[in-house]
């Protein structure tokens, strides 16, 4: 066995969860992007609300989604955000 390199071991990222909304919504996950993520305040606030996720991955898709448009720059209104969780929670409740 050789050495551990200590210069290619990141600890701070080896401790951090897996991110919630990934592995509900797509079944694999990296690690949480922590402070960088626009769901953080004072910790992951969906991990908060995990297990009411876990039942709707459509809405966790969502977040995912909304996410990733916040992180690649993208600047999302809240009434487009209002109207996109609006149409997938009628869509749940099969309502037209």
């Amino acid at each position: 066995m050789g050495a551990i390199d200590a210069r290619r071991v990141k600890p701070r990222d080896a401790h951090r969860p897996l991110c919630t909304i990934e592995l509900i919504a797509e079944g694999h996950a990296q690690r949480c992007p922590g402070e960088e993520c626009p769901f953080w305040e004072r910790g992951c606030v969906l991990a908060r609300i995990e297990a009411e996720l876990d039942g709707r991955p459509e809405v966790a898709k969502l977040l995912l989604d909304l996410r990733r448009e916040l992180e690649a720059g993208k600047r999302v209104e809240l009434e487009e955000a209002r109207s996109r969780f609006a149409h997938i929670l009628n869509e749940d409740e099969e309502i037209a």
